[in-house]
């Protein structure tokens, strides 16, 4: 075999089009010819490599085990050519024998083209893409173990893809289900119909096999995507519910990350490995303290006090950010011997500040990254306990925006203090005492009140309990300080025991931390979380951990189109496969019998690019009933 270039021209344009295929020579009756193997389209391989891609082809195509050389090396090049040439080829085996058995079946029937219609239009193509995740995931079989029958399997795996694909309540999975999806026709058995108390039910049967599942999914992932990063990511936030939640223990009023203080909240604990695989979750109640978790999380994952890790890895790297990071749970890191990466709270970037302020000309100083205009900087230095290190870092992007955050309150305190002013003036407030406790409640709303603004009382002649004025001055006015007023805007400090880690690799295992944040707006944004409606709390819990679940496919669905260099987000993979239907195709015979033909459309190619990627099988059986005839 070998491969052949052909050129065409189009006269019109002038444009030359040029592709390449695999042919071979055999002999015929009417002597040698060259018959076309495979459609290799227009390839991107140097001409000197073309022999041997026609040899691995051929090896390929033959079905033998090992590369035979003659004398060609196989280069990488040739293999990745080699791969993509016969995906195409192998796709293009499975239509002509699917082509082939469609025809060994052939109907054939006289229908009046007028009564042809269609009905029951339901989504099939996010379905099958979360089939093929769940049944990859080996959900089936684990829940089969604790005891699912097939029905509770089904509704299980329907339960948990409609929060992926229509994220809402319960009940809006419920109608999803019933209305909206072709799910049911995917699953063994096969969904007719489903109760809305059925939805909740088997929710909270997931929840009751929480750690079973964790357990298995974890080692599930990590067994498909092993990772020589051994890192714990874990942070906390918080979701908002609908009602007042009475008989719910854990919905409590705290401090809500959506701002919803009128809300009961429930915290949800989450911890991610350095890809974005969940390793484990937990709900807490809604004005929990994040430092308060940490130990009883570092228990639970196996880390503290238990002799058999439930990590499927063992001692793993623990980074946390400054919410968490308080000078006891570091020390309970220390004590238990465990590795760990975090900015701690407090200011200990202040203990830095004369390496801080001459860090833009310090050459100590490395330049790691130059991105959207933005420059970080990186230097480090002995920690204070021996094998400790510390890193500094200085970030132009985050020093413009903690300078922005910084003049922005400037005005509004600003702002406010001339309301006062103006009020005082106009003799609507004269009391001395009332005047200070305005004063110090800006002084409490607006951190550094005092260190940016003197405030002087003007009392009336002769009565010193009664003011006539306000004045206030800048202690140094926005435009007459330099740009860099404040040498620690967009400073920090990455405190760590791995002091045999460079500055630039132990920065770049910390800002993996921003994998356990893309999992929270996930789960709130793309899965649909909030709010909670349900007023209980198993209730509660049950739903979240069905959006864990979900984010479970969510993740592997991600990653598997990046390991294909595809890097769309799961909302825009499901938008584009919303347009892949299953239909029930109508019409009547020269009979008068009433045909009705279950089917799924015919997919795109961005659907097959979409489904090939994540080994996703979209054939689906064709259903044929004739259901009546027309008198």
């Amino acid at each position: 075999m070998y491969i052949r270039e052909t050129k065409t021209e189009n006269r019109k344009t002038g444009k030359v089009y040029v592709k390449h295929t695999l042919v071979e020579s055999v002999r015929t009756p009417k002597g040698p010819r060259q018959r076309t193997v495979m459609q290799l389209g227009r390839l991107s391989l140097p001409r000197k490599h073309w022999p041997s891609l026609a040899i691995e082809l051929e090896r390929r195509i033959a079905g033998q085990a090992e590369f035979e050389r003659l004398g060609l090396a196989p280069v990488p090049s040739v293999l990745k050519a080699a791969d993509s040439a016969m995906d195409s080829f192998g796709e293009r085996q499975r239509q002509r024998a699917a082509n082939a058995s469609d025809a060994e079946q052939a109907e054939y029937a006289n229908i009046d083209l007028g009564t042809a219609t269609s009905s029951l239009s339901r989504s099939i193509g996010p379905e099958l893409a979360a089939h093929a995740m769940w049944e990859e995931l080996g959900l089936p079989g684990v829940l089969g173990q604790l005891g699912f029958d097939g029905r509770a399997r089904a509704l299980a795996e329907a339960v948990v893809a409609g929060r992926l694909i229509h994220p809402g309540s319960d009940l809006a999975t419920w109608d999803w289900i019933r209305n909206k999806s072709g799910i049911g026709e995917l699953t063994e058995p096969a969904l007719d119909s489903v109760g809305r108390n059925g939805v909740y039910e088997i929710s909270d049967r997931l929840l009751g096999c929480r750690k079973v599942l964790e357990r298995h999914l974890r080692d599930t992932e990590q067994r498909a995507f092993p990772s020589g990063q051994q890192l714990f990511l874990f942070d906390l936030t918080n979701f908002h519910m609908e009602g007042q939640a009475l008989g719910n223990s854990l919905a409590a009023h705290g401090k809500s990350k959506q701002k919803r203080y009128d809300c009961p909240l429930l915290s949800l604990a989450l911890a991610v490995d350095s890809r974005g695989f969940p390793l484990f979750s937990k709900v807490y109640p809604g004005n929990v303290s994040e430092p308060a978790t940490f130990q009883e999380i570092l228990e639970e994952a196996g880390l503290l006090n238990v002799p058999q890790p439930l990590l499927a890895f063992a001692t793993p790297t623990v980074i946390m950010d400054r919410g968490i990071a308080i000078a006891d749970n570091v020390a309970l890191l220390q004590a238990n011997g465990i590795a760990y990466m975090t900015v701690e709270r407090g200011p200990r970037n202040q203990a830095y500040l004369a390496e801080f302020a001459n860090a833009a000309t310090d050459p100590s100083f490395t330049v790691i990254g130059q991105e959207a205009g933005q420059t970080i900087r990186v230097k480090k230095v002995a920690g204070e306990l021996e094998g400790t290190a510390d890193v500094l870092c200085v970030s132009s992007g985050r020093r413009a925006k903690e300078k922005a955050i910084a003049d922005r309150w400037e005005g509004r305190a600003a702002e406010d203090l001339l309301a006062l002013q103006r009020s005082i003036r106009a003799g609507n407030i004269k009391q001395r005492g009332k005047i200070l406790r305005k004063v110090g409640r800006l002084d409490e709303r607006y951190a550094g009140f005092s260190k940016r603004f003197a405030v002087e009382l003007v009392p009336e002649t002769g009565k010193p309990e009664r003011i006539a004025d306000l004045a206030f001055t800048r202690k140094a006015l926005v435009e007459q300080r330099p740009e860099d007023d404040n040498p620690l805007h967009g400073t920090y400090v990455i405190g760590t025991t791995h002091d045999e880690l460079g500055a630039e690799r132990i920065w770049r295992m910390y800002m993996t931390l921003t994998r356990v944040e893309a999992a929270f707006r996930s789960l709130k944004s793309d899965l649909g979380t909030r709010p909670i409606h349900h007023q209980g709390r198993e209730r509660s819990e049950a739903h979240l951990f069905v959006a864990v679940l979900a984010y479970h496919l969510l993740i592997n669905i991600e990653h598997r189109l990046r390991e294909s260099g595809d890097n769309r987000r799961w909302t825009t993979v499901r938008d584009l496969l919303l347009t892949h239907r299953r239909d029930t195709l109508i019409f009547t015979d020269d009979q008068r019998r009433i045909h009705h033909i279950r089917q799924t459309g015919a997919p795109e190619p961005a659907h097959l690019d979409i489904y090939r990627k994540l080994a996703a099988n979209h054939r689906m059986a064709r259903v044929h009933e004739v259901v009546a005839k027309r008198l």
